[in-house]
């Protein structure tokens, strides 16, 4: 199953609403210049519809697959093209997404992974820490999450807007932090901060 884009808009709804609630605006994003490809797995239909709708908005070349069995026969036909961006379910009937992982990754060791969950704390089971190109994103989520999650994980930002400078960069500021630090720590044994 492939995706296009979709002419219809998705709104950016939010999950929970307050009274006294501002709509905050989500970040800019500019089409993408660059087209990657993704694999997008869940066992539920109708998440894997919208997911599969949503990252279709953002110019991705999409497949998509209802298992983590079907996304693996998928990855291991001979001509499949390859894989930019797995996005799959955590826990699936049969191949779960770690294991979907370890499976995209030996045929295309460069690949990464975007885990959707709704259980968290079982996907840092016998774990401390996700792998290099892995991160998650936990169900429920907004259309402008996962956009900027799966931004995040494939190009390290979610705007193709210039970077802000770092202030660590600039050696005057780091003179001026250190004078702000020694005078917190003066003052602090002075019982004056």
């Amino acid at each position: 199953m492939t995706a296009g884009p979709d002419p219809k808009p998705l709104p950016n709804v939010p999950l929970i609403h307050r009274p006294g609630d501002r709509a905050r605006a989500a970040l800019p994003r500019p089409p993408l210049d660059i087209r990657k490809r993704l694999l997008v797995v869940d066992d539920e239909a109708p998440i894997l519809k919208l997911v599969t709708r949503i990252l279709a908005t953002d110019n991705y070349e999409i497949a998509s697959a209802g298992s983590g069995d079907q996304a693996a026969q998928i990855i291991e036909a001979p001509d499949f093209a390859g894989v930019d961006l797995l996005v799959t379910d955590l826990m699936m009937p049969g191949l779960n997404g770690r294991e979907l992982a370890q499976i995209a990754r030996r045929r295309f060791p460069n690949v990464r992974v975007l885990y959707v969950t709704g259980f968290a704390d079982t996907l840092f089971k016998d774990l401390t820490e996700l792998g290099d190109g892995e991160s998650f994103i936990e169900k429920p989520f907004g259309t402008d999450g996962l956009l900027e999650a799966t931004r995040l994980l494939m190009f390290d930002r979610i705007t193709n807007e210039q970077e802000q400078a770092d202030k660590r960069d600039d050696a005057d500021e780091w003179t001026d932090d250190r004078m702000r630090a020694k005078i917190i720590r003066i003052l602090r044994k002075l019982r004056m901060a």
